[in-house]
Parts: structure tokens; C-alpha cells; sequence
């Protein structure tokens, strides 16, 4: 593949990488490297969606989302080429590029389904899920909350309870909290303002993350000031039909996500030292070469 090889500004990117890039506290052990990621991944497959579990590999996930939708648009996301981190490159190698997310497309009412995956060099597996339903009929608001309830138990955080963050005009949310060992757990920083940490389709990681940028979304100063990065959540939200029914009422569709933040971001800093790592070879071959050349200039 050839490339045009201007370096990045290497230099500047050395004095930021090789600080330690993770001050949190109460991080678990390994964490930011592939092997602390790999033991997040094994013990989370406390939760799941329709049967895909957080921590699943990401080919069984794959596999379980064609038996369970074969009539459904399944789209592989992928990374861009991750040396374009360290050259310009003019083509992207195939070999270089990581498939990040899996989305299921309906193609009408049903589940829109969104897996995101951790990236090497840790194993890839389901980091978080994402379901948003689409119902034919209205269905009662309070059979989805007992069907909620039935699975995952009583929410941390959501209608019926004292400290109630939610229960907006036009949907009704609901939160469960976990460690990262799946104690169901109540944070006082969260319970101080719990619409922190409502959650979003999408996944979190990607494409976004090949980079040797000095500000990384999952760095040490966002992992410090945001106490839900080092939690499990589950979020429901309920859409209703009619708001002034509120609980009582309706609703024609719902979404259920789940991120495991403590693999999300252990993942994602295994994969910012990975690339630093290259930096850092690629600056070291750049001066062991320019050493190698001039001495045969005459002046």
C-alpha cells in the first residue's frame, strides 16, 4: 500500500503519551491494558437485551442477531485504517480496519438493534446494547414496566421512587446501577442528579477513537469527572402516546440500552496506548534513519 509518510507531529503527541493516562479511583485491576480489559469483558455478562449479553464475543452476538432476525438489515460499522493515526495514507488497508459496531435495521415496527464493541488490542466483545422498538398497537405503559421489573428487578432510579430525576411530559425513564462486579449499587454522586448518566443508541468508541489527538474522550480528566464511567447501567425509556396519562397511559414504542462503561473505557485506553505505542516506534525509526543519512554531504 504505498503512503504518502508525513509523519504526524510526533513530538508533540510524545510528551502527552507517555504520561500515565488514567487517574480515577476505584478502577479495576488492569484496567487500560488488553488483559484488565478481556477480565471486564469475562465477568459481564450479568445483563442482557433479547439474549446478547454485555461481554458476549462479538461473532456469537453476531451469529445470535442473524437467527434472531433473518429477515432484518444487518450493517457491520468499521473503523478507518488505524496507521492513518501515524501517515496520510492513500488507501486504506482492509487488515487495518475493525468492525466497531453492529446495527439491525427492522425495516419497519420492530427492534432496531445496536451492539457497540470493544476494539483490539483487547478482545472484541459486546460493550454495550441498544434496542429501540417500534409497536404495531399502543400497548399499556404499565405492562412494560412489570415486564421491566420481572427481568431486571426494581430500577435504581425512575417513577414510584422518592428521588424521582425523571418523569418528563413526554416519557417515563427508568435506571439500573451495577458495579462492575454486578452489585446493584446507588452512588450518592448519582442519585445527586442521575440524568448524568442516561444513556443514548450508539455505543460509545469507534472510529472517533483512532486518533493520537492530546484530548480522548475516555481520558483520564473524563473518567475523573464523571462518576458514571465507572459504572454498569441499564436505562428504559418509555415514550407515551398521550403525556397526560403519564404512567397510567400508553405507549407505541420504548428503548432498553445497556453500556458497560468500565470495559468501554478500559477497551478504550488500551487502544490509545496501542497507538501511542506505534507513535513512539515510528519516531524512534524516523531518527535512527535521519542519523543514517548526511554524513556524506560535502561542505
Amino acid at each position: 500500500m504505498k503512503r504518502t509518510r508525513w509523519l504526524l507531529i510526533i513530538s508533540i503527541a510524545l510528551t502527552t503519551i507517555c504520561a500515565p493516562f488514567v487517574n480515577a479511583q476505584n478502577l479495576p485491576p488492569g484496567f487500560g491494558t488488553p488483559e484488565g480489559t478481556n477480565s471486564l469483558g469475562a465477568s459481564a455478562g450479568f445483563i442482557d437485551i433479547l439474549g446478547i449479553k454485555l461481554g458476549m464475543p462479538a461473532e456469537q452476538a453476531l451469529a445470535t442477531l442473524k437467527a434472531s432476525y433473518p429477515g432484518a438489515k444487518i450493517t457491520l460499522q468499521r473503523t478507518r485504517d488505524y496507521e492513518s493515526a501515524w501517515y496520510n495514507v492513500e488507501r486504506e488497508n482492509p487488515n487495518h480496519k475493525w468492525v466497531f459496531q453492529i446495527d439491525v435495521d427492522p425495516n419497519g415496527p420492530g427492534d432496531k438493534i445496536v451492539l457497540g464493541l470493544s476494539l483490539p488490542p483487547s478482545k472484541q466483545v459486546v460493550q454495550s446494547i441498544g434496542r429501540q422498538t417500534s409497536l404495531q398497537e399502543p400497548v399499556a405503559v404499565e405492562n412494560i414496566v412489570a415486564a421491566l421489573r420481572k427481568k431486571y428487578g426494581e430500577e435504581t432510579y425512575g417513577a414510584g421512587y422518592k428521588v424521582n430525576v425523571f418523569d418528563g411530559a413526554s416519557e417515563k425513564n427508568f435506571m439500573w446501577v451495577y458495579d462492575p462486579q454486578g452489585q446493584r449499587v446507588k452512588p450518592a454522586a448519582i442519585t445527586e442528579n442521575a440524568t448524568r448518566c442516561t444513556l443514548s443508541m450508539g455505543g460509545g468508541g469507534g472510529d472517533a477513537e483512532i486518533s493520537l489527538a492530546v484530548t480522548r474522550p475516555y481520558g483520564s480528566d473524563a473518567l475523573n469527572n464523571n462518576p458514571c464511567m465507572s459504572l454498569v447501567i441499564l436505562h428504559a425509556s418509555i415514550q407515551l402516546v398521550s403525556p397526560a396519562q403519564g404512567i397510567n397511559g400508553q405507549t407505541r414504542s420504548f428503548e432498553v440500552l445497556a453500556y458497560d462503561w468500565p470495559l468501554i473505557t478500559s477497551g478504550a485506553n488500551a487502544l490509545y496506548s496501542f497507538l501511542d505505542q506505534g507513535a513512539r516506534e515510528l519516531a524512534k525509526k524516523a531518527a535512527e534513519d535521519a542519523k543514517k543519512r548526511g554524513k556524506e554531504i560535502k561542505y
